[in-house]
């Protein structure tokens, strides 16, 4: 064979396992390590400062490693009972959470929101009914959204700019909506596998279904076995990860960390990123760059 029909073979079959691994990195946004690095899109928005604020679809994805900080992000609440108590944890504590509630939950229990806001913690918008967004149509998608600031505005007449989809499933849609609507979306980078009763059975993977059930300590093992400088810690608000908490928050300031607020870390970034989590109704915020 001449060697340039060598040269030609060995192009092409670089080229279909780039292609295969984009393939997969793709239907998984999520991605193994392997295949984010081999992507090329990695490596783009790595050089654009893209993998901490992706300033397109306004998304921020982690902090600075530079600092010993990470977010707490509590998601699904506020249910009456496990909330009650993760705030009591977080006041003891001196800690300030990021809350990304479901809409359904705050017009049952709107005391907690206002509890929320009065201490500190952020408020984000998870939803009002808990749908997966990227199976829903335009119109849909405006409603879930914009139910859920209206349930979070008529408790504390403040309104949410970070957002969260439930899953972090979402397509060009929902960013669309999101952008419409104001707000930022907030990602995660370490899962304490806490979601209990929130996985329906058309949700349910073989890997899910391997985990063992979920315990205060397990909660606490996933979340330290990942962690590092810039985690955005997802958990949610469920009896048993507020039984999990105190332990959880002294185990991260063990390891040196400190816990800081959403909006703290994103002033952070390279590329400075400003927002007001949570400004009183008609004000709309700022986003830099």
């Amino acid at each position: 064979m001449k060697k340039s029909a060598i040269v030609a073979a060995s192009i092409l079959g670089i080229g279909a396992v780039c292609v295969s691994v984009l393939a997969v990195f793709e239907k998984n946004k999520s991605g193994t390590a392997l295949s984010r690095t081999l992507s090329p899109f990695y490596w783009v928005d790595k050089v654009q400062g893209k993998d901490y604020f992706d300033t397109d679809k306004q998304i921020w994805k982690k902090g600075v490693p530079e600092r010993f900080e990470v977010c707490l992000t509590i998601d699904d609440g506020p249910h009456p009972v496990s909330c009650q108590k993760l705030l009591d944890t977080l006041k003891e504590k001196g800690v300030t959470a990021s809350f990304f509630v479901i809409g359904k939950q705050v017009d049952g229990n709107p005391d907690l929101i206002r509890r929320m806001f009065d201490e500190g913690h952020e408020i984000g918008n998870h939803t009002y009914s808990h749908f997966r967004l990227d199976r829903l149509n335009r119109e849909q998608v405006y409603d879930e959204i914009r139910n859920c600031d209206r349930a979070v505005e008529n408790a504390i007449s403040h309104r949410m700019v970070m957002f969260r989809p439930p899953g972090m499933r979402y397509n060009k849609t929902v960013i669309d909506v999101m952008k419409e609507l104001d707000h930022i979306m907030v990602h995660w980078t370490v899962g304490a596998k806490d979601f209990v009763g929130t996985v329906t059975a058309e949700e349910m993977t073989a890997d899910l279904a391997k985990l063992p059930k979920i315990t205060p300590e397990l909660i606490v093992q996933y979340v330290m076995k990942e962690i590092k400088p810039g985690s955005i810690i997802l958990l949610h608000d469920n009896p048993i990860t507020a039984e999990a908490m105190p332990k959880l928050i002294d185990a991260v300031r063990a390891k040196g960390f400190e816990f800081a607020k959403a909006k703290d870390m994103m002033y952070q970034l390279p590329q400075q990123v400003v927002i007001s989590p949570n400004p009183p109704c008609g004000v709309n915020h700022a986003v830099t760059p």
